[in-house]
Protein backbone atom coordinates (compact mmCIF):
# COMPACT_ATOMS: atom_id res chain seq x y z
CA UNK A 1 0.00 0.00 0.00
CA UNK A 2 2.73 2.51 0.21
CA UNK A 3 4.34 1.90 -3.02
CA UNK A 4 0.71 2.40 -4.42
CA UNK A 5 0.08 5.54 -2.35
CA UNK A 6 3.77 6.74 -3.72
CA UNK A 7 2.52 5.84 -6.94
CA UNK A 8 -0.99 7.77 -6.69
CA UNK A 9 0.89 11.21 -5.13
CA UNK A 10 3.60 11.07 -8.14
CA UNK A 11 0.24 10.88 -10.32
CA UNK A 12 1.02 7.34 -11.54
CA UNK A 13 -2.16 5.74 -10.56
CA UNK A 14 -4.58 3.46 -12.81
CA UNK A 15 -7.98 4.15 -11.59
CA UNK A 16 -8.42 0.90 -10.41
CA UNK A 17 -5.20 1.26 -8.56
CA UNK A 18 -7.26 4.56 -7.09
CA UNK A 19 -10.49 2.40 -6.45
CA UNK A 20 -7.92 0.11 -4.20
CA UNK A 21 -6.49 2.62 -2.17
CA UNK A 22 -9.97 4.54 -1.82
CA UNK A 23 -11.28 0.47 -0.50
CA UNK A 24 -8.40 0.41 1.94
CA UNK A 25 -8.31 3.58 3.54
CA UNK A 26 -12.48 3.47 3.64
CA UNK A 27 -12.63 0.04 4.96
CA UNK A 28 -11.15 1.29 8.88
CA UNK A 29 -7.93 -1.39 9.10
CA UNK A 30 -4.96 0.90 7.92
CA UNK A 31 -1.81 0.65 9.04
CA UNK A 32 -0.63 3.04 12.09
CA UNK A 33 1.98 4.64 9.49
CA UNK A 34 -0.67 5.17 6.87
CA UNK A 35 -3.65 6.50 9.09
CA UNK A 36 -2.98 10.49 8.72
CA UNK A 37 -4.16 9.54 4.92
CA UNK A 38 -6.94 8.48 6.15
CA UNK A 39 -9.26 11.26 6.01
CA UNK A 40 -8.06 12.21 2.49
CA UNK A 41 -9.88 8.99 0.83
CA UNK A 42 -12.27 9.44 3.47
CA UNK A 43 -13.34 12.66 2.54
CA UNK A 44 -12.96 11.68 -1.54
CA UNK A 45 -15.25 9.66 -0.61
CA UNK A 46 -18.20 11.51 1.20
CA UNK A 47 -17.77 14.36 -1.34
CA UNK A 48 -18.54 12.01 -4.36
CA UNK A 49 -22.11 11.56 -3.54
CA UNK A 50 -22.68 15.49 -3.10
CA UNK A 51 -24.58 17.72 -4.90
CA UNK A 52 -26.48 21.23 -5.10
CA UNK A 53 -30.56 20.95 -4.06
CA UNK A 54 -32.80 22.48 -7.03
CA UNK A 55 -33.44 25.37 -5.24
CA UNK A 56 -29.83 26.50 -4.52
CA UNK A 57 -30.15 29.61 -6.58
CA UNK A 58 -33.35 31.15 -4.75
CA UNK A 59 -31.97 30.42 -1.55
CA UNK A 60 -28.96 32.06 -2.37
CA UNK A 61 -30.50 34.96 -3.74
CA UNK A 62 -32.54 35.53 -0.45
CA UNK A 63 -29.73 34.89 1.81
CA UNK A 64 -27.85 38.17 0.02
CA UNK A 65 -30.88 40.40 -0.46
CA UNK A 66 -30.86 40.19 -3.80
CA UNK A 67 -32.92 43.61 -5.42
CA UNK A 68 -33.28 45.38 -8.20
CA UNK A 69 -30.75 48.01 -9.43
CA UNK A 70 -32.93 51.22 -9.96
CA UNK A 71 -31.51 53.14 -12.80
CA UNK A 72 -31.38 57.01 -11.64
CA UNK A 73 -31.89 59.13 -14.47
CA UNK A 74 -29.20 61.68 -15.83
CA UNK A 75 -30.44 64.75 -17.23
CA UNK A 76 -30.56 65.23 -21.13
CA UNK A 77 -27.69 68.30 -21.60
CA UNK A 78 -25.13 66.27 -19.45
CA UNK A 79 -26.25 62.99 -21.42
CA UNK A 80 -26.35 64.36 -24.63
CA UNK A 81 -22.90 66.29 -24.05
CA UNK A 82 -21.46 62.76 -23.00
CA UNK A 83 -22.84 60.76 -26.86
CA UNK A 84 -21.46 63.71 -28.54
CA UNK A 85 -18.14 63.38 -26.86
CA UNK A 86 -17.93 59.41 -27.57
CA UNK A 87 -19.13 59.84 -30.89
CA UNK A 88 -16.10 62.52 -31.26
CA UNK A 89 -13.57 60.53 -29.81
CA UNK A 90 -14.31 57.38 -32.01
CA UNK A 91 -14.04 59.63 -34.76
CA UNK A 92 -10.22 60.92 -33.66
CA UNK A 93 -9.31 57.44 -32.95
CA UNK A 94 -10.52 56.38 -36.33
CA UNK A 95 -8.84 59.15 -38.22
CA UNK A 96 -5.61 58.62 -36.76
CA UNK A 97 -5.93 54.89 -37.96
CA UNK A 98 -6.58 55.77 -40.94
CA UNK A 99 -4.10 58.48 -42.10
CA UNK A 100 -1.23 56.81 -40.25
CA UNK A 101 1.57 56.12 -42.33
CA UNK A 102 1.98 52.08 -42.53
CA UNK A 103 5.28 50.16 -42.41
CA UNK A 104 5.73 47.18 -44.62
CA UNK A 105 5.63 44.19 -42.23
CA UNK A 106 8.49 41.48 -43.09
CA UNK A 107 6.69 38.36 -44.32
CA UNK A 108 7.39 35.56 -42.08
CA UNK A 109 8.25 31.98 -42.64
CA UNK A 110 5.92 29.85 -41.66
CA UNK A 111 6.72 26.83 -39.51
CA UNK A 112 6.91 23.12 -40.27
CA UNK A 113 5.00 22.35 -37.23
CA UNK A 114 4.05 18.26 -38.07
CA UNK A 115 7.92 17.52 -37.48
CA UNK A 116 7.82 18.33 -34.27
CA UNK A 117 4.48 15.94 -33.95
CA UNK A 118 4.69 13.12 -31.44
CA UNK A 119 3.25 9.84 -33.59
CA UNK A 120 4.67 6.86 -30.94
CA UNK A 121 1.79 6.40 -28.65
CA UNK A 122 4.71 5.65 -25.79
CA UNK A 123 6.66 8.62 -26.52
CA UNK A 124 2.95 10.83 -26.08
CA UNK A 125 2.36 8.65 -23.02
CA UNK A 126 5.95 9.26 -21.61
CA UNK A 127 5.60 13.35 -22.49
CA UNK A 128 2.04 13.51 -20.85
CA UNK A 129 3.32 11.53 -17.75
CA UNK A 130 6.68 13.85 -17.84
CA UNK A 131 4.38 17.18 -18.20
CA UNK A 132 1.76 16.02 -15.41
CA UNK A 133 4.72 15.02 -12.43
CA UNK A 134 6.20 18.73 -13.52
CA UNK A 135 2.20 20.27 -12.67
CA UNK A 136 2.28 17.89 -9.64
CA UNK A 137 5.80 18.75 -7.86
CA UNK A 138 4.60 22.53 -8.64
CA UNK A 139 1.37 22.01 -7.32
CA UNK A 140 3.01 20.32 -4.23
CA UNK A 141 5.78 23.43 -3.87
CA UNK A 142 2.77 25.88 -3.60
CA UNK A 143 0.98 23.94 -0.99
CA UNK A 144 4.08 23.78 0.75
CA UNK A 145 4.31 27.63 0.19
CA UNK A 146 0.73 28.58 1.10
CA UNK A 147 1.02 26.28 4.38
CA UNK A 148 3.84 27.72 5.27
CA UNK A 149 2.82 31.27 5.09
CA UNK A 150 -0.81 30.44 6.45
CA UNK A 151 1.43 29.40 9.84
CA UNK A 152 3.68 32.45 9.79
CA UNK A 153 -0.28 34.60 9.80
CA UNK A 154 -1.06 32.50 12.63
CA UNK A 155 2.05 32.80 14.76
CA UNK A 156 1.56 36.98 13.93
CA UNK A 157 -2.37 36.45 14.25
CA UNK A 158 -2.13 35.45 18.45
CA UNK A 159 -0.83 38.66 19.15
CA UNK A 160 -4.08 40.74 17.42
CA UNK A 161 -6.16 38.35 19.36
Amino acid sequence: MKALLEKYFNGETSLEEEAQLRVYFNDGAVDDDLKVYQPLFQHFTEEQGTALSDDFDDKLMQKIGATEAKLVPMRTWPRLLLRVAAVGAVLLIAMVAIWRPQKPQAQQASIDWSKYEITDERQAYDETVKALRLVSSKLRKGSEKATHEVEKMEKVGKYFN
